[in-house]
Order: structure tokens, then C-alpha cells, then sequence
């Protein structure tokens, strides 16, 4: 025989043998078992916990118990059913009669002796009681004892036997069992409790479209096949929510429903969740939006978490008013000023380059004496002396010739302070030096520190110093000396055809749109249409048809409408 078949014959051997093993592993159950108590126990073996009052198997590894069921006790007239120990279930032992009263097996009872029902018979025991650490008041007797024990004592730590589907309760005096939620006791006896089938005796909650499935202790609604859950106890048959058919707000969390959807806003929005607005707690002043909780965008010129702060232009340098105007604040706005000696040509520009110069010696409105010759200045003139007595250049004042260029106060305002220049005497209120610890506080009430000439704002919350000035509402008010004056805003005057005053705002804008104007004029010969077809007169109002919320108002020719908000949230 040659070498080639010699493997040949070696490799049929092993193959034959790995077959056979193959043949007897298919034959082999492979069995899992299941560890208790230091024992294993084979797949489907039952055993009995007698100390736990259960009856345990062994599932494919798993351990599975159950408390052992105790049957009705059905004791004759003359015994009662009572735990014994070393055992799960009720037994019926002879019950006693004593002064009156029915005992059971292993009650005691206090009169003046201690006495126990053993055997049918109240039998005297003598025995000491404990010391309880709380006070006579806080002591009670709890049922069927002779000892005391303190209010709120857990008589469940005792190990009173309760079954599977009942739990201990701790009474005022004693302890006892109760049926767990879903479970209703045998027999009145709640130590042992059997499962309330919710859905045969019609005590569950399930809606249309589901059916009822029974469980230990409880119950579930499963949809029927088809339909779509709702919540816990109901299912529908389209979920609009999901499908994107309703008609809640981005902002309005909808909720499926047997018959549509509920559509609710969010927190921090409000309205019926069709429509809902973001809420601001505290409000949005000037004219601010409330665009999310508790946040609000300011319109232009105002600032702050509610809008509340008024944007200081001129002071912050946010504006460059024309070097022949200057910037003037105001609330939510400003204004380019044209300085003293100048005015606008009508044009009216923001930034005041429409500011010209006056020509005060054209215009006869200097104060040149007859011996001077008025020279015209950008925003000035000046008085030019040729000839003449009168070009000294000094001023008559109080029958004392003040010379030209001359300084002095007046007798009669302690604040002024006057000048003479080329015969013309101009008076102004002298500047105040605050570090000057001599200055006159009645004249400069800006350097006025004393606690007494400080001012509160209206709010109550702002306190301001002597000379200080701020704005409130739409007046102008200012500290003086612990008094607070305010006046109106002064507005500048606009030669437009439509002006209006924005929300938060004190003084009119221009405006382009005569729907937005305030200063409109009605003029009845201007007529409107309405999609009625019915003629209008200048002023008239009324309600677009199958849209209660939207009021049209005829402004000289022109159909402007509005949609009132808190009506769409009402409807």
C-alpha cells in the first residue's frame, strides 16, 4: 500500500468519528437551571419557601415565585381564623368570650389584670411592660395588648402576615392588611386579595376604538387595529398633529383628540392656540413688541429689557447734526436744532443742513446804533463803527457809562452777568465752579450736594441732584433746590402734509401714508367704496364683511383697515 493511501484511509477514519460526535451532540438538551437559596434547582422544578409563604419554579433560569394562596377558612361558630407560627395560612383556633367581648387566639385584654384567650379560655398573664420614652399624654393602648406603646408606633414592623396582593397598613392601635389598587379582598378578609377584572365588570375608562386587556391589578386599552393612540384610555383614527393638519400656532403645543386636535400655547405665550402672542410680565413700554417670554424688541431710540430707557443720540454721539445746528434729545428720537442765527429754508433735513444763516442786517433785526454799520456774520452780525459820538463803543447802564468790553453784575439778578460790547450791552447767567466752595448754591443748584435738595423721580425710584434734568413721559422736568418742576416737551414745528405720533413717542414724525397720519382733516367731498359696493364719507367706519375683526375707516379717499388682535384671540 502506498503512502497516498494510507491517508487516504486516516482522513475517512476522522471523518467518520467527527460525524458520530456530531450525531450525539444533536441528541443532547442543553438545560438551564436556576440558583436559590445554595441550591440549584433543573429547569421547570418547583420547591416551597415555607419561611416566605411562597411557592417558587425554576422557568428556563429564571426564578418565579408566588405567595402560597390560602383558601377561605370557613371556622365554625365557636372559632375565629388567626395566624400561628410556622404557619402561612389562617387557622381556626376556639375563640374567647370575656366580660362581653369576643377575643381571638393569642388577643389580650386589660382590666385589672392582664388576661390572653389561649385554648378558648382568657387566661391571666403576668408580665412587665417596657419603658416607652415618651410622655403619659403621647401613650396609647393599642388593640387586644395590656402594655402601652407611643402614638405612632409601627406595629407592621411586628411581621403581620399579609398576602401577595395586599400590603400592611398601620391603624391608630393596630395594624392591618389592605388590598393593594386593583385588587378587592375574599371573603371580607383583605389578607388575602383576588385581582378586580376592570374589564368585565365595566370599571375601566377606555374610550371608543380601543378594546380592554386585563391586568394583574389594573388594565390597558389597546387600540384596535387601524387606529392611532390618543392618550392612555382613547385612540382616533387620523393623528392631525402628526399629519401637520391642524391649525395651531407655531408657538401652541397640539394634542391629538378622539374627535381633531386641542391646540394649547406654550408657556410664556397666551391665546387660544390657534393664535398665540408671547407674554411679557412686566410689559414692553415706548412702543416695544413682546416677540418671546419675557423679551421685547425697543423701537428705534429706546432701550432696555422693557424698553424703558430713552437712547440719549446727542449725548452718546450717535448723531452729527450740521455745524449750523445742534442735537436736541427726545424721547425715542432727536432733533437737529438750527442754532442761533440760523433757520431752515424749508427743505427740513434731518441732519440740518437745511439750517441757513440769517441775515439780521438785511432783515433790519439788529441792534446796531445809528453811528454803526450792521455787518452780516454766519449766525451773527457785528456792528462796525465808522463816524460818529456814538462808536466809543461804550453803554449807558443805570446813569453809569460802562466802557466797551467792560464787565459787571447787575442789582438786579445776583445770577447775571453782563458785558458791553461796541455799545450794545448783553446780559447771560454766569457760569457756575462747582469746586468753588464759596459758590452760590441759588444760582448754580447743579453744585448743590445736600442730601435736602436731592429730588425722587416719579417712580419713587430715581433720585436726582439739585439742577439735575430728566425726562418723564413727555415733559421735561428738572431738580431745583428739592422740588421738582416739570414742563411740556417743546416739538419742533413740521410743515408736512402728514404727521403722526409713534407709540412711546412725544413729538410727530413726517409721514408719507395718509392712514397713519393723526393731524388728518376730513374732507366729506373725499368719498371711499367699501366691498359692499356702499359710498363712504370721509370719517365713516365699519366692519369688513365675514371678518368681524378687521375695522376699515375711509381717511379722504383712502380705505384703511386694522386687525384687532385681542378680537382674534377672543374669536
Amino acid at each position: 500500500m502506498s503512502k497516498c493511501d494510507n491517508q487516504s484511509v486516516s482522513a475517512k477514519i476522522k471523518l467518520n468519528y467527527a460525524e458520530s460526535r456530531l450525531t450525539q451532540l444533536e441528541g443532547c438538551h442543553c438545560e438551564r437551571t436556576c440558583s436559590a437559596n445554595n441550591l440549584v434547582y433543573r429547569d421547570k422544578e418547583l420547591w416551597v419557601e415555607p419561611e416566605n409563604c411562597r411557592n417558587c419554579a425554576c422557568k428556563n433560569g429564571v426564578v418565579e415565585c408566588r405567595r402560597i394562596f390560602c383558601p377561605p377558612a370557613n371556622c365554625s361558630d365557636d372559632m375565629l381564623p388567626v395566624h400561628v407560627d410556622g404557619t402561612c395560612c389562617k387557622t381556626c383556633r376556639p375563640k374567647c368570650t370575656y366580660m362581653g367581648q369576643t377575643f381571638s387566639e393569642g388577643q389580650r385584654f386589660l382590666s385589672r389584670t392582664c388576661r390572653e384567650c389561649k385554648n378558648g379560655l382568657m387566661v391571666k398573664v403576668t408580665e412587665t411592660c417596657p419603658e416607652i420614652n415618651c410622655t403619659t399624654g403621647e401613650q396609647i393602648l393599642p388593640e387586644g395588648r395590656c402594655c402601652n406603646v407611643c402614638r405612632g408606633y409601627d406595629f407592621c414592623a411586628e411581621g403581620l402576615i399579609c398576602g401577595e396582593n395586599s400590603e400592611c397598613k398601620n391603624r391608630n392601635t393596630k395594624a392591618e392588611c389592605e388590598c393593594k389598587s386593583g385588587y378587592a379582598s375574599i371573603h371580607g378578609d383583605s389578607t388575602y386579595c383576588e385581582d378586580i377584572d376592570e374589564c368585565a365588570t365595566q370599571m375601566h375608562y377606555c374610550q371608543s376604538n380601543t378594546m380592554c386587556v386585563n391586568l394583574p391589578g389594573s388594565y390597558r386599552c389597546d387600540c384596535l387595529p387601524g387606529f392611532t393612540r390618543v392618550d392612555e384610555y382613547s385612540c382616533t383614527e387620523h393623528d392631525e398633529c402628526a399629519s401637520g393638519q391642524s391649525l395651531c400656532d407655531e408657538n401652541a403645543i397640539c394634542t391629538n383628540t378622539i374627535r381633531g386636535h386641542l391646540c394649547t400655547c406654550k408657556p410664556g405665550y397666551v391665546g387660544n392656540g390657534t393664535i398665540c402672542s408671547a407674554f411679557c410680565e412686566d410689559g414692553c413700554r415706548s412702543g416695544g413688541t413682546c416677540v418671546s417670554p419675557n423679551t421685547c424688541v425697543c423701537p428705534s431710540g429706546f432701550t432696555g429689557r422693557r424698553c424703558e430707557t430713552d437712547i440719549d443720540e446727542c449725548a452718546e454721539g450717535l448723531i452729527k447734526c450740521h455745524n449750523h445746528s445742534r442735537c436736541v434729545n427726545l424721547p425715542g428720537w432727536y432733533h437737529c436744532e438750527c442754532r442761533s442765527g440760523f433757520h431752515d429754508n424749508g427743505s427740513y433735513q434731518l441732519d440740518g443742513s437745511s439750517c441757513i444763516d440769517i441775515d439780521e442786517c438785511t432783515l433790519q433785526t439788529h441792534t446796531c446804533w445809528n453811528d454803526s454799520v450792521c455787518v452780516n456774520l454766519p449766525g451773527g452780525y457785528d456792528c462796525m463803527c465808522t463816524t460818529g459820538p456814538g462808536c466809543s463803543g461804550n453803554c449807558p447802564q443805570d446813569e453809569v457809562i460802562r466802557r466797551n468790553g467792560e464787565d459787571w453784575k447787575p442789582t438786579y439778578d445776583r445770577c447775571a452777568l453782563c458785558s458791553c460790547k461796541d455799545g450794545q450791552t448783553f446780559c447771560r447767567r454766569r457760569p457756575c465752579d462747582c469746586a468753588d466752595p464759596e459758590e452760590d448754591l441759588f444760582c448754580c443748584p447743579s453744585c448743590d450736594n445736600r442730601p435736602s435738595s436731592q429730588c425722587l423721580d416719579q417712580s419713587g425710584r430715581t433720585l436726582y441732584r439739585s439742577g439735575a434734568s430728566w425726562m418723564y413721559g413727555c415733559q421735561q422736568c428738572r431738580c431745583m433746590e428739592g422740588e421738582v418742576d416739570c414742563w411740556p416737551l417743546v416739538c419742533p414745528v413740521l410743515l408736512c402734509e402728514y404727521t403722526a405720533v409713534a407709540e412711546g413717542e412725544c413729538c410727530p414724525r413726517c409721514v408719507t401714508d395718509p392712514c397713519l397720519a393723526d393731524n388728518l382733516s376730513y374732507d366729506i367731498r373725499q368719498t371711499c367704496t367699501d366691498p359692499t359696493g356702499v359710498t363712504r364719507l370721509s370719517g365713516d367706519t365699519w366692519h369688513m364683511p365675514k371678518s368681524p375683526c378687521t375695522t376699515c375707516k375711509c381717511k379722504n379717499g383712502n380705505v384703511c383697515c386694522l386687525v384687532e388682535l385681542d378680537c382674534l384671540q377672543n374669536n
